[in-house]
């Protein structure tokens, strides 16, 4: 069993560079804006200026991007398999990689985020669904969340090379990632028994299962559960059993709880963890503490995965929701009683014994402030924690688990594509949202929503295998 079960492991991890090229998307703007703030050249020695509005977007088009990529990924799945859609998902990020690399304006920068975001998107639902059909069904949470391991390692990774080289550099290694994945998956992948069973290619299913289960399992018996499963009683199946009302019900739940997470904050800390950091009048180096997040994130990513398939998928967003929840509101608190410009503390003293008449000295100390300094980092770093518990990789988990095989991909598909939706919606009104709540409001925002998350999940979300 030991032995299978590795098998199982050793297939995911040659697919899982896909998932850390993805990291390397997802990270990349926190390197740009650190080095952007000291020198804005190009690979060409050309200067590069963006908007506020632009520089959101680095971050926006990648789930902008993501799109089409939910949407392509059904179709390709459905269509070719996991294994070769697999495949597929690292031309579009290969093609955008090179383009941010040789970029000599915001508009090359912003197709070659979209072009990585339709990678993204591939990615959240073929990776998803192939992980949930080649693993036992005790490990599946384990194994999805390995994913997000992977993924946030990517992160840490782009942050650190960061230090010592350029943006445009650093996305070139992300391209030879996806080069290298590509390799792994036409190498060693299988294709998933369950999608074979689904096509009636029961002889390949056999083939592949015994290679995972073992010699001792009864293979026979567990074809049959898939087919029986996976094959709705009214015998329709694709985009057509989407319209069907449990269907449509789990897709409402998905959504809304795609919504709790997106607008608690999870992909704007990501994305601008610097930003964020450097308004807040942090007194440590940003690239350090982003690096510090993404190990928090990882961190987090290590505890679910021993959580998630012992007490369930449901505990560990409760309690991730409730770390995000208290964070927030600390990191509201914070700003709202310091000065986030970083400028020092005004004391206006009456002289008792006059230099003038009537005149007053104003005592500016900064020594207060400093010594808080570490609340704004102590708050993203619970945050990091918070989100990769739970709110991070929940409902990417629980989407393809929430729907038979036969409409899997279509399901998870429509799931995702409102999910990015979302995502792309939040990241775009950080500076609006910042600009008109001020940035305390905008974090007491993101706590309120994840403290309805709460009670939304105990309530209508269910628990899965």
């Amino acid at each position: 069993f030991f032995i299978n079960i590795m098998f199982q492991i050793l297939l995911l991890l040659a697919g899982s560079l896909s998932y850390m090229a993805a990291g390397m998307f997802v990270a990349w703007p926190n390197v740009f804006i650190a080095h952007i703030i000291q020198n804005n050249s190009t690979i060409f020695n050309t200067q590069l200026h963006l908007t506020d509005s632009e520089t959101d977007m680095l971050g926006s088009m990648i789930f902008l991007g993501s799109l089409p990529g939910f949407l392509l990924a059904g179709w390709l799945l459905d269509t070719i398999g996991r294994r070769w859609s697999l495949l597929v998902t690292a031309l579009p990020s290969a093609l955008g990689s090179l383009l941010i690399g040789f970029s000599l304006n915001p508009p090359m920068l912003l197709v070659g985020r979209f072009l990585e975001g339709i990678t993204f998107g591939m990615l959240g639902v073929v990776v998803r669904t192939y992980a949930s059909e080649i693993v036992d069904t005790n490990i599946r949470g384990t194994a999805s969340v390995m994913y997000t391991v992977v993924m946030n390692m990517g992160s840490v990774a782009i942050v650190g090379l960061g230090i010592k080289l350029s943006w445009y550099y650093v996305v070139f290694v992300s391209f030879a990632v996806a080069l290298l994945h590509c390799f792994l998956v036409a190498v060693f992948l299988v294709e998933s028994p369950t999608y074979l069973a689904v096509k009636n290619r029961e002889a390949e299913a056999t083939v592949i299962l015994r290679r995972l289960r073992g010699s001792n399992a009864d293979i026979k018996e567990e074809l049959r559960i898939l087919k029986m499963m996976n094959q709705r009683e009214d015998g329709t199946s694709g985009w057509g059993a989407l319209i069907k009302r449990d269907v449509i019900k789990n897709i409402l739940v998905m959504f809304g709880l795609f919504m709790m997470c997106n607008f608690s904050g999870v992909q704007v800390m990501k994305m601008n963890t610097v930003r964020i950091l450097v308004t807040a009048g942090l007194g440590f180096d940003e690239t350090v503490s982003t690096i510090m997040f993404n190990l928090l994130l990882i961190a987090g990513n290590v505890t679910i995965m021993y959580l998630v398939d012992r007490i369930g998928r449901r505990r560990c967003l409760v309690l991730s929701l409730l770390l995000i929840t208290i964070a927030n509101s600390c990191f509201g608190i914070y700003v709202f009683l310091t000065d986030s410009g970083g400028s020092p503390a005004r004391m206006e003293v009456a002289l008792g014994t006059p230099l003038e008449v009537n005149s007053t000295m104003i005592y500016q100390s900064d020594a207060g402030s400093a010594s808080w300094s570490w609340v704004p980092l102590m708050c993203v770093l619970v945050i990091a924690f918070g989100q990769s518990v739970g709110a991070g990789p929940i409902p990417w988990i629980l989407t393809p688990e929430y729907f038979p095989t036969v409409i899997r991909s279509q399901a998870t598909s429509v799931c995702l594509l409102l999910g990015g939706l979302q995502s792309v919606a939040a990241l775009q009104l950080y500076s609006p949202m910042q600009a008109s709540l001020t940035q305390a409001g905008l974090y007491w925002t993101y706590g309120l929503v994840a403290a309805v998350g709460i009670p939304y999940s105990l309530l209508f979300v269910k628990e899965t295998a």
